[in-house]
């Protein structure tokens, strides 16, 4: 197959909804293969399901669109989005009941930046995605339809359309059908059935580990993030070099987060071959690049329309299970024979000296550092101020390895200097990619979006200017029961790919984009009495890493532990109560190693996941373990506010006393304790001249902790809120 023909059909493509949305043309640019397009457009629709699929898109204005949250995992709500321009506000986008309808100058903006794109166009991959890029951006507040509850924006039916017609071109070109377009078009029944499609799944391995083993001491936050994006940059390219080997555009990628992708393939001989030997080559440069430490395990399910559209019933969910048992199967067998004979031999290494930061042996410098590290080290100096990230082949201005055969480069660019940079540099050049924001020239350059707020960059400062005890907190969290929510969070009669993509999508926004403006808008404050308000409105915090569903953030205690209330909050107003998230939260030394963090943190993540309905958090060892509403409201909101009022009026504000309370309610199965609590609770009633307020709050204060000190549950909330308020009111490092 001639693929200039293929680029030039999904070209025409995407021109013909450009066309629609911008002039309201409603006639094809090009009415060669003008079928496919038609059977793709009207496949696309089935998956939407609307009621209309029949008929061809239509750009319409003045609508809302519907949450997709409004159906899934049994919910049945009628909310809908403001209309917005994607990636350009920084609040987050929270479906309503009532919303104001779109005016006309919103179209007019989003109509002129697509005329805009429209004057430079031409028929290549890059332009392309370039448009796609910035459909995105304008029209994921769009709906697709008229139809009533449409889920379904205009960008993710185009993108859809486009995926479905590159691979039905593909599909009909190999088996010879072209030239029966027009009757399959017509009368599409039998295509439907057939296994015309690859729904093909890459899951990276390691990324925990890669990101967190680590055991330097010295800049131990940029490091962490220098590893943390260098697998964004090298996961976003490996995707990259697959969908440019095929020859496809990103329409084709149905979803990547979180170490995961899924994409729609056509299911020919070709193909299969093409992804085969990428593969192959993918595996054998990790292994040479990184031992066993990475590894991306692949696999594939053949897909009909009807498979697609969840037709018969169970078939939708049975694709992604057969897709997901082949990379399993993959992960199994992971190396051949010769692979392993490589692996048992071993690199050379640098006699017994190991790397000070990952103990590798390879390849060390006078310092002691690997030459992977040393990468790090170089990439993490600006890493937060870049704009632009470029991958080259030219080793010497390179410090890290990209597949294939690139290396990211050390190089400073800013979006302003893009084109100047793409011009004196386009022999090298590879491919760039710039951090959350649109890149406006005339090349393309691929947006990606991580989560990157930060307000220091070492460990000991997060904590330096923190209220309390000095202790860097640490949040590790992700969505419960997401893989169920993925292939069957939605009816039977509405499971289909534009349901999952769309779901996907939102996901992917809010832990990519909405998590910096999460931490920038901090809502939630700790009820603490004794603050003297003047802390710093900026939430102590950095992101490590934010992905597809899951969230590992390091800061001062306090600001953790704010920011893990609002992270839920915002996910449940976001998601509509439909999506649930679990966390752990760990306190630690700045200068403990950050692996021995990581893990710890994990364990009390595992904690939060083995309650019963999960949605939890566990707060420094496992005896502490809330569902969050409980935390919020029966913690936080009565135990601690009750606990930090009553300590702020007091003029006895020693810690003995609180210790004393502690070791009570610690002890309270022992009868004598029910006594030593009330002569305790006696002993802290204020003396000499007091304000009815006091009184009104020491009796509230006794009765509250009297009454708590008989139910079980009380008694281990209380002690949480006491732990709390003792962090807060220490000073000294020493417990």
């Amino acid at each position: 197959m001639n693929n200039d023909i293929k680029t030039k059909f999904i070209y025409d493509s995407l021109l013909y909804y450009a066309n629609k949305i911008v002039f309201n043309k409603s006639e094809d640019i090009n009415t060669a293969n003008i079928y496919i397009r038609k059977l793709a457009d009207k496949i696309s629709a089935n998956f939407d399901r609307r009621n209309t699929h029949d008929l061809e898109f239509a750009f319409l204005e003045g609508e809302n669109l519907y949450s997709i949250f409004n159906i899934l995992n049994k919910n049945n709500e009628s909310k809908k989005y403001d209309a917005s321009i994607l990636y350009e506000n920084e609040k987050v986008n929270i479906p309503k009941d009532i919303v104001a309808k779109p005016n006309e100058e919103f179209y007019k903006t989003i109509k002129e930046k697509l005329s805009k794109k429209l004057e430079a166009s031409s028929a290549d991959m890059d332009f392309i995605n370039s448009f796609l890029e910035l459909l995105e951006q304008t029209t994921s507040y769009m709906p697709v339809s008229k139809d009533e509850n449409t889920d379904i924006s205009v960008y993710e039916h185009i993108k859809q359309s486009i995926a479905i017609g590159s691979v039905i071109f593909e599909y009909l070109t190999e088996n010879g059908k072209l030239e029966e377009q027009e009757q399959i078009c017509s009368n599409p029944k039998g295509f439907y059935s057939e296994k015309s499609m690859l729904l093909y799944s890459m899951d990276f391995s390691g990324i925990q580990s890669f990101i967190y083993g680590q055991y330097g001491k010295e800049d131990v936050l940029k490091n962490l993030r220098a590893r943390s994006f260098y697998l964004e940059i090298l996961m976003e390219n490996i995707i990259d070099e697959l969908l440019n080997k095929l020859e496809l555009s990103g329409a084709n990628l149905l979803y990547a987060g979180g170490g995961h992708a899924y994409f729609i393939l056509a299911n020919t001989e070709k193909t299969k071959t093409l992804i085969k030997d990428f593969d192959a080559d993918v595996k054998n440069w990790m292994q040479d690049t990184f031992g066993i430490d990475l590894y991306v395990g692949t696999g594939y399910a053949q897909c009909s329309c009807n498979d697609l559209e969840n037709q018969p019933e169970g078939a939708y969910s049975n694709c992604f299970r057969e897709a997901s048992a082949a990379v399993s199967e993959n992960k199994l067998r992971r190396y051949n024979a010769s692979q392993i004979k490589i692996l048992n031999k071993g690199k050379k290494a640098d006699g017994e000296r190991e790397c000070r930061i990952c103990h590798s042996s390879y390849n060390l410098n006078s310092d002691g550092v690997c030459s992977i590290c040393e990468g790090f080290a170089k990439l993490s100096g600006n890493i937060l101020k870049r704009e632009i990230f470029t991958v080259v082949n030219d080793a010497k201005k390179g410090i890290l390895p990209i597949y294939k055969g690139g290396y990211l480069s050390v190089e400073n660019v800013s979006r302003r200097d893009g084109e100047e940079y793409l011009r004196t540099n386009k022999n090298i050049l590879i491919r760039a990619y710039s951090k959350n924001s649109l890149y406006k020239g005339n090349n393309y350059i691929k947006t990606i979006y991580v989560g990157d707020y930060h307000d220091a960059d070492t460990l000991e400062d997060l904590v330096k200017d923190s209220i309390g005890i000095k202790r860097l907190g640490v949040l590790r969290g992700d969505i419960d029961n997401l893989g169920k929510a993925f292939v069957g969070g939605f009816d039977s009669k509405k499971q289909t790919l534009s349901k999952s993509a769309a779901f996907s999508r939102k996901l992917t926004q809010f832990f990519k984009y909405d998590i910096n403006n999460i931490l920038k808008n901090a809502e939630y404050k700790i009820p603490y009495f004794d603050s003297e308000g003047n802390e710093d409105e900026n939430r102590k915090i950095a992101v490590i890493y934010s992905g597809g569903d899951d969230v590992f953030v390091v800061g001062a205690w306090k600001d953790i532990l704010e920011f893990g209330i609002d992270l839920y909050n915002n996910l449940k107003e976001y998601t509509q109560g439909t999506l649930t998230i679990s966390a752990g939260l760990g306190m630690y030394m700045p200068k403990y190693p950050i692996s021995y963090m990581a893990e710890k943190t994990g364990e009390l993540e595992d904690c939060s996941k083995k309650l019963e309905g999960k949605n939890a958090i566990t707060l420094f060892d496992k005896y502490n373990s809330y569902h969050w509403d409980e935390f919020i409201e029966n913690v936080m909101g009565e135990k601690f506010t009750i606990i930090s009022e009553f300590f702020s009026k007091s003029e006895d504000k020693g810690k003995s006393l609180l210790y004393s309370l502690l070791e009570l309610f610690r002890n309270r199965d022992k009868k004598i304790n029910l006594a030593r609590m009330a002569y305790t609770l006696a002993r802290m009633e204020p003396k000499g001249n007091i304000s009815e307020e006091g009184k009104e709050i020491y009796q509230n204060f006794k009765e509250k902790l009297y009454d708590w000190m008989l139910n079980d549950n009380d008694t281990k909330q209380a002690i949480t809120a006491i732990y709390i308020y003792s962090y807060l009111i220490r000073k000294e490092e020493g417990r």
